[in-house]
């Protein structure tokens, strides 16, 4: 019984040392506290969550871009040092992660950020800006259609018609070579939904046209088929193999879905986030 509550005490002051650890801020570590009342930078109180993520329209979240300009005036502590550790607590929405997570992004010159949901403090997770691989940024862009809707109009005025058809030539053979060296696996999770928490589309056969969607049912089912994914020899050059765009629901709690995160980054997927309203429960 001893040995029981030794074991015990050790592992709490292991937890204990690991969450001082991720939340002291040095001068090359900036640290975020957020709970679902109000979030904190530094120790210092920086806004009120409801306010500042829950009403706000916009994905910019003011008071963090404001904290992150002071370092731009000082030259002599470039903003690429900086570590950015971030803690959502568990009963925080995806909205509010998704709001800190994204005007980070607003600050590309910041060299690592680190988050943890929750109390898993001994396994932070990566994060990934968005523009952290342009080829893989444009090749999704490409496989959306972003490309063609944002640029058709003013890239082809002033063209002639021959300009005209071998730039959408060049367009097309952009689109082949990115079913041919991009997976493009993304995964809308939802487990709300009782019939389908798992929607999976990838494009596994490596040509135009060859996206498959597979609505699984249960989580033993999820893990089975990334499973057979990342084990099967025709995919293990894909160039984004070990990338995936996670959709979640952003009025879901975070806590929901943070073991599918904690697993998905144990396999060495690097995650990039979209956020959407879902079936709720």
């Amino acid at each position: 019984m001893k040995r029981i509550a030794l074991l015990a005490l050790l592992f709490f002051l292991a937890g204990c040392g690991e969450e001082k650890a991720f939340m002291t801020p040095t001068k090359d570590v900036v640290v975020i506290d957020v709970n679902s009342r109000e979030y904190f930078i530094n120790g210092k109180k920086a806004g009120e969550s409801v306010k500042d993520f829950l009403q706000n329209g916009d994905w910019k979240v003011q008071p963090i871009l404001d904290f992150f300009s002071q370092f731009k005036q000082d030259r002599s502590r470039p903003l690429d040092e900086k570590e950015v550790h971030v803690h959502i607590a568990g009963n925080c929405t995806f909205n509010a992660f998704g709001k800190v997570m994204t005007t980070l992004n607003f600050e590309p010159l910041i060299g690592k950020v680190l988050y943890v949901i929750d109390k898993d403090f001994g396994s932070p997770i990566p994060a990934i800006n968005p523009n952290y691989d342009s080829e893989v940024q444009r090749c999704r862009n490409v496989s959306q259609g972003i490309i063609k809707v944002g640029h058709m109009i003013t890239s082809e005025k002033g063209l002639t018609d021959d300009e005209i058809l071998q730039k959408r030539l060049k367009e097309k053979q952009q689109e082949a070579d990115c079913a041919e060296n991009f997976m493009m696996i993304n995964l809308i999770l939802n487990l709300y939904d009782k019939t389908s928490p798992f929607i999976v589309t990838l494009n596994e056969l490596g040509f135009l046209g060859g996206k498959k969607t597979y609505n699984i049912a249960s989580e033993d089912e999820f893990w089975k088929f990334i499973d057979e994914i990342r084990s099967r020899e025709s995919l293990q050059n894909k160039k984004d193999r070990d990338q995936i765009l996670v959709v979640v629901n952003r009025e879901a709690p975070v806590a929901s879905s943070s073991h599918i995160l904690r697993k998905l980054n144990k396999y060495g997927y690097e995650m990039t986030f979209g956020y959407t309203i879902l079936q709720g429960p």
